[in-house]
């Protein structure tokens, strides 16, 4: 059974398994980080996301992991609430 991040070669995404093996889809937190994966795919996300239900626009850094406070991307700062991680 798979548990944890994986990286899915053949079809370029990387997902996560719980405990008991099952696919995780849409925010979740692991490890004391949040993290978005597609609700239909499961590929884990990055970039600038709109988090529809919070109403809120957050940044997912390349480990896929949600940034706080002052950022630095693409040579931009960008500010983010610290605690909820949304774009001011």
């Amino acid at each position: 059974m798979q548990t944890g991040f994986k990286y899915i070669k053949n079809q370029e995404k990387t997902v996560y398994y719980n405990k008991a093996g099952q696919m995780q889809y849409g925010q979740q937190q692991l490890n004391g980080h949040w993290y978005l994966f597609d609700s239909n795919t499961g590929a884990m996300q990055t970039g600038f996301k709109y988090i529809k239900n919070q109403k809120k626009t957050v940044y997912y850094n390349s480990n896929g992991q949600m940034v706080y406070g002052r950022q630095k991307i693409n040579k931009r700062w960008y500010v983010f609430d610290t605690k909820t991680g949304a774009l001011k």
